[in-house]
């Protein structure tokens, strides 16, 4: 009795999501072809053939939405910070779209008609950033790629 306890305390304090849908869905396997051919032997191999097929399905599933899930909060993220950006943050990412890029050198960013005040407050906002190029020569200010991309869509891409 107290071995039953303890693999019921197992099964219901799991928190691997693809094998508590294998195991309930195991079960169900397991219940139905007892039910239909009346042999527990045959009954009990189905399942455990049939856990580790089911387990890799749901967990791929899972996987998937969660990949989605987060994709999604990233965007409405990103999509929320872009509508707080003041006119001139605004004119700042347009900068950078019809750049055609998300990375710009220190003289570039100069060059453009925007005010330093609004790179600042992007840098503030931690939307924008200096780095230093790969070649580790020349430093630049990089967007955020998520707002860049937002900004591709509002402003479309630089036609070359």
């Amino acid at each position: 009795m107290k071995a039953i306890e303890k693999w019921a305390d197992r099964i219901y304090s799991e928190s691997d999501f693809g094998r508590s849908i294998a195991t309930s869905l195991t079960g169900v396997v397991g219940l139905a072809i007892y039910i239909l051919i009346n042999d527990w032997v045959i009954a009990a191999f189905a399942s455990i053939i049939a856990f580790p097929i089911i387990r890799i399905v749901a967990t791929s599933f899972n996987d998937s939405y969660k990949r989605e899930r987060e994709r999604r909060v990233d965007e409405e993220c990103a999509s929320y910070l872009f509508g707080k950006l003041s006119g001139q943050e605004l004119e700042v990412v347009q900068s950078f779209v019809k750049a055609g890029g998300s990375v710009l050198t220190w003289s570039q960013v100069n060059g453009l008609p925007v005010r330093s005040s609004a790179i600042e407050s992007m840098i503030s906002r931690e939307l924008m950033w200096p780095s230093v190029m790969a070649d580790g020569m020349k430093e630049t200010f990089v967007l955020d790629t998520k707002i860049f991309d937002l900004g591709v869509r509002k402003y479309g891409r630089k036609s070359s």
